[in-house]
Order: structure tokens, then C-alpha cells, then sequence
């Protein structure tokens, strides 16, 4: 994926201590079923689970149609909406500051990422973290997380394509990961500073950074990259 970047129900996600997220080293790869049990499958929805977008931003719509539905959903324009580059994908980025997407949540930066051939939207990114607010605290993220997590565990993925809790390479956590039948992702990822493990064997992280992703394509996005051969 370009960039890349969620807990259950009533029963916690996470052992929690103090500012702390703790996950027992159980899993090999990112893409491996998590080691947390799902919780029961929510009651039959009158349509399948779908990722088209962020809210009024959807896959596939242009600069200017992105600009108007970030005007529509935040009220922000002009220079309030800055547009840049990824000079390594050659992606075009729209972004933006918004506050309490979650109640409480404080501020985050929002990157809405245009395909390097097709320059329609491609993926939207939601970052919270100290850089972005600097009220942040590892606490705050860690309820951000579970609150995210709790939402899309409602929405009725197919469990065959979520994954919940993974410990990454990089030793931060996958809080979730889900794909719909068109192939579209959703990814949250908890980052932070990795701490000696606990007692009982688990990898302890201080969070300092919660990532959220929605992916049009996450196994060919739309991205420059030098051919296989070509040099």
C-alpha cells in the first residue's frame, strides 16, 4: 500500500498499563489470522460490509471533486487544503487538519492520495499523533484505537478477511485489517516506542502515533515504480 494504515466489544482489545499496549508474540507475518479470538459475528446486515472511500470522498474522484467533498464534510478550502506530492510514488496528496473526528480524539492530518497514472483517488490516510495535536498522549491513541476497532467489528467483515491485533515486523501493532468483496481495505495501526517485554512474555509498545487507512487497491496501487528488468 502507498503509505501504509483496528479492538472487540465490551471485553478489552489490549492489556492496558497505564500508557502502555501489551500483545503476546503469537503471530509470524501481518497477514497472518490474529491471535485474539473474534467475537461473535454480528446479526445478518441488509448489505455486505463495503470500503468506498471517507466519508463524502470516494475512490476514483478527482482533485476538484475531493476539494468539494472536503468542503462539504470540514467546511475547509483555500489554503486550509494543501496540496503536495510523494515524489517517490509521484502521487499527488490533498491534506488537511481536522479536529475531534472522534469525540475527543483531538486533531488529526488527513492525506487524500491520487493514483500516479489515473490521478483519481486512491487512498485516504488519518494520522494522530503528537505532531499532528500536541495534546496527544499514548493514552489517547490507545482509546482512539479501541474505539476504531470496536466500529469496524460492527460493520461485519468477513472474518476470513479481517485480522485483529497483529504484531507487525516492525514491532507495532495492526489493531485491524479488513477487506470487502471489491478488493478495497481498511488498515489501523498503532506505532510507538517498543519497551523491554513483560513478564508474561508479551511485547510491550508506548504508542505514539495511531494510522488509519483506506486503501482502493492495496495490492496494486496506482504508484510509480521502475519496471521489473529495466535497468
Amino acid at each position: 500500500m502507498p503509505c501504509r494504515t483496528n479492538a472487540s466489544r465490551a471485553h478489552p482489545l489490549l492489556q492496558l498499563t497505564a500508557a502502555s499496549v501489551a500483545v503476546p508474540l503469537m503471530l509470524a507475518s501481518p497477514l497472518a489470522r490474529a491471535a485474539t479470538p473474534l467475537p461473535p459475528a454480528p446479526p445478518a446486515q441488509t448489505a455486505p460490509a463495503a470500503i468506498d472511500g471517507f466519508r463524502s470522498a470516494h475512490f476514483g474522484m478527482s482533485e476538484p471533486a475531493v476539494r468539494a467533498a472536503i468542503a462539504a464534510d470540514f467546511h475547509l478550502s483555500g489554503a486550509a487544503v494543501i496540496a503536495t506530492a510523494n515524489p517517490l510514488q509521484r502521487t499527488g496528496v490533498l491534506r488537511i487538519r481536522a479536529a475531534d473526528l472522534i469525540p475527543g480524539s483531538g486533531s488529526a492530518q488527513i492525506d487524500y492520495i491520487f493514483g500516479y497514472r489515473g490521478h483519481g483517488l486512491i487512498e485516504v490516510n488519518i494520522l494522530w499523533s503528537a505532531a499532528t495535536d500536541a495534546s496527544t498522549t499514548p493514552a489517547r491513541l490507545v482509546a482512539n484505537g479501541a474505539a476504531l476497532q470496536a466500529y469496524f467489528l460492527k460493520e461485519g467483515f468477513p472474518p476470513t478477511q479481517t485480522v485483529l491485533n497483529a504484531l507487525l515486523p516492525d514491532g507495532n501493532v495492526m489493531l485491524f485489517r479488513a477487506q470487502d468483496e471489491a478488493g478495497h481495505a481498511v488498515v489501523l495501526v498503532v506505532s510507538g516506542k517498543a519497551g523491554k517485554p513483560a513478564a508474561n512474555g508479551s511485547s510491550r509498545l508506548t504508542p505514539t502515533a495511531l494510522t488509519l487507512v483506506y486503501a482502493a487497491d492495496p495490492a496494486q496501487p496506482d504508484v510509480f515504480e521502475l519496471k521489473k528488468g529495466s535497468f
